[in-house]
């Protein structure tokens, strides 16, 4: 290197840059692909472009790698000699090595998990070099071919590519015209990369896409594909899914690390990777992030989020429709799920979201509204729109029904009991017949004889008993048909309190149903038997609880009940629950079998007691929300 080369360098990479500026009017320029020979000069179009033809077998990655010659001047400051304006020969072989080892470090391919894969250079194209040397300028007529490759363990289902092709100042643009072949498939993907903006590209080898299928062989292998990818195809996308619900306003992001990171300031150790510990801390940052803006409104009114869960995980979605074990991310090609919730006590009249949340690499945000009726709608929030609002309003969709009291009848009728009348006639008879002849009123003989007589008919006559209602007695029991009507209502309470989302009004629907210490019980042992734990334990949404059989039970739940039940009731029924984020669905029913205590407190019945045995837990089937 020649003395003052790197001031050189900077000074005369300064002042191409600002040609570029006047040129254009700012940093943007893209310009087409390198051509060869009769390009134009890099004296007009300073910057960094590279060609990338990938072929991806099931055990290796082959990249061909072709750049101008001019970027040993651009990026690794080989200057020519200012006496004779001629770059030296020995000094341009020597940066072809040098630009070997620095393609493979800063063309970056990640596997599924964010790994980096490490390549080797197995071949660099031949530069002859004219006798009479270069003049300074005419770099750019020359291109440079290099050959990676990559071995794999396994065969890929994801790959993501990013460029980090930039001079050592940060001060030129750069871009990769990447194109990717699949061993296998005819249907090539291309795309532009720029600067820390990455591509995720995934590979179906068990039908890898054609040139040659038909029309309808298309649509086929596209919907089997948004099968696999949960509806996700867009890899370097945001999402947003707003959920209307008739107790919960939901809005979902589902957002690229890499995105995220051009808002957020990550405290990070790696700039490449955020680690467990990193992610812990990012949550903060984040629920202030989207705390501060992106404003949602309900029947007119700014309401705030509740963070129900922040997620970190691969380019993969099923890492966000399976929970899985945590990681460490990378930023190339990471993504971070939020779920954000607003509860409501019913069904909204009118909801309206914002997004105001743009960036240099967060542009456009597709979005995907879903109304209790299960109508989609599909729009886009961009930054090149001056109205980024989605409005739903209630099509005329009536509110779910309130719990509410199961009444004891004011016009019950008193409880009667069962006596054996005649026996105790018989008995007081007996009485006063020993009574009369002990005053000698009669003869003894005679009434004893009586007595007797008056014995033998009342034990004859002890199982014929006569209802009778005594003074002070309470209600009568329930007959069967009365006691299911009655269990019927208690239990369609017990599970239309966990439609409301917040604990406080869980409970206060509870309170309705059950008495007494049953009341936590029985909110965290059916809070619990809700829970599906491949969605990290969220609560199902109930959509039908259907009871296959039940009878009055012979004996009650032992229990603290202070007073014993007015009956006790064996039932077994099925709940068909689901969780729905960003559009994929988890579906379970369970059938449950329990024994109840029923009272009447206060003229009221409530369910008091409450024993489970047995519990059957449903296959969780999976399904995709067309939109």
């Amino acid at each position: 290197m020649k003395p003052l080369q790197n001031i050189h360098c900077v000074a005369r990479l300064a002042g191409r840059l600002l040609i570029v500026m006047v040129l254009t009017g700012g940093w943007s320029l893209f310009g087409p692909g390198i051509t060869g020979a009769g390009s134009a000069s890099a004296e007009t179009h300073p910057f960094v472009q590279t060609i990338a033809d990938v072929f991806v077998s099931r055990t290796r990655i082959t990249v061909r790698l072709s750049s101008s010659a001019d970027e040993l001047d651009l990026i690794h400051g080989i200057l020519p000699y200012e006496d004779t304006g001629k770059y030296d020969t020995q000094e341009l072989l020597e940066g072809v090595d040098i630009h070997a080892d620095f393609l493979l470090e800063r063309f970056e391919i990640y596997d599924a998990s964010g790994n980096k894969l490490q390549g080797r250079v197995v071949e660099k194209g031949e530069w002859e070099i004219p006798e009479e040397g270069i003049m300074s300028g005419r770099l750019i007529d020359y291109m440079l071919d290099y050959t990676f490759e990559y071995e794999l363990a396994e065969q890929p289902e994801y790959l993501t590519f990013q460029n980090n092709i930039i001079d050592f100042n940060f001060t030129l643009p750069s871009e990769v015209n990447l194109r990717v072949k699949q061993a296998g498939s005819d249907a090539p993907y291309g795309a532009n990369l720029k600067i820390k903006e990455p591509e995720t590209i995934r590979f179906d080898w068990d039908k890898p896409l054609s040139r040659e299928l038909s029309g309808e062989e298309l649509k086929v292998w596209f919907e089997e594909t948004r099968e696999k990818t949960l509806g996700l195809t867009s890899y370097g996308g945001t999402y947003s899914f707003i959920y209307v619900t008739p107790r919960e306003v939901r809005h979902e992001v589902l957002i690229p690390l890499a995105s995220l990171a051009t808002i957020i300031n990550f405290e990070q150790e790696d700039r490449w990777y955020l680690e467990i510990e990193e992610q812990d801390r990012a949550k903060p940052q984040i629920e202030a992030f989207f705390s501060e803006g992106n404003p949602v409104e309900i029947n007119g009114n700014l309401v705030q989020p509740r963070f129900d869960r922040i997620d970190f995980g691969g380019m993969d979605v099923r890492d966000f429709a399976m929970q899985r074990e945590r990681k460490r991310i990378s930023l190339a090609n990471g993504r971070v799920g939020v779920i954000m919730s607003f509860p409501t006590r019913n069904l909204p009249d009118t909801v309206s979201v914002t997004w105001d949340k743009f960036s240099k690499m967060l542009k456009d945000v597709d979005v995907v509204l879903i109304g209790p009726d299960d109508a989609v709608e599909k729009s886009q929030f961009s930054r090149f729109l001056t109205e980024n609002t989605i409005d739903w309003a209630n099509p005329g969709i009536p509110p779910l029904p309130d719990v509410v009291d199961v009444q004891v009848e004011a016009d019950r009728p008193l409880q009667k009991t069962p006596l054996p009348v005649v026996t105790m006639i018989c008995g007081a008879l007996v009485l006063l017949a020993l009574a009369t002849a002990a005053f000698r009123l009669v003869d003894f003989k005679k009434a004893a004889a009586a007595s007797v007589g008056l014995l033998a008919i009342g034990i004859l006559m002890w199982s014929y008993k006569v209802p009778v209602q005594l003074p002070g007695a309470g209600p009568g029991p329930l007959g069967d048909t009365d006691a299911r009507i009655v269990f019927a209502d208690l239990h369609t309470n017990l599970f239309r309190a966990f439609d409301y989302k917040t604990e406080e009004d869980a409970y206060d629907a509870l309170a309705r149903t059950t008495s007494g210490p049953m009341l936590q019980e029985i909110y965290l042992k059916m809070r619990k038997s809700l829970e599906i734990k491949e969605q990290g334990g969220a609560i199902s949404n109930i959509e039908k609880v259907e009871i296959l059989d039940g009878q009055i039970a012979p004996e009650p739940v032992p229990g603290s009940d202070i007073e014993s039940p007015d009956y006790s009731y064996r039932c077994k029924w099925t709940l068909a629950g689901s969780v729905e984020h960003w559009g994929h669905i988890h579906r379970r029913t369970n059938e449950y079998e329990a024994l109840f205590n029923v009272r009447n407190v206060d003229g009221y019945w409530k369910f008091t007691e409450y024993q489970p045995l047995d519990e059957q837990q449903g296959q969780v089937i999976r399904s995709v929300r067309k939109f």
